[in-house]
């Protein structure tokens, strides 16, 4: 989701580094950096002093749920087939 290089193989520098979701927005929205986000940032966030804007040539981002494998049970199951059943979100 952040690539290293650009598609031509110049070197993106790193930037402040953020352990969280929010943490990335603050680094933004004070100037210190940008981040490539899935278009689902924007759609449930609208943080004043940020601009989403998309990206249209990017690769597609994925998103599966994960659990540990010692916490698998019914439950966990039911939630991912229910997730699988309705299928992506509709924009």
């Amino acid at each position: 989701m952040v690539p290293t290089r650009t598609p031509l193989g110049r070197r993106i520098p790193r930037g402040p580094a953020a352990r969280t979701f929010h943490e990335v927005l603050s680094l933004v929205a004070s100037g210190q950096c940008v981040h490539p986000l899935g278009e689902i940032a924007a759609r449930y966030n609208r943080p004043p002093g940020i601009v989403f804007l998309p990206v249209p040539d990017a690769p597609t981002l994925h998103w599966a749920l994960a659990w540990r494998s010692t916490a698998d049970n019914p439950t966990l199951r039911a939630l991912a087939q229910t997730a699988a059943d309705l299928g992506p979100i509709s924009m």
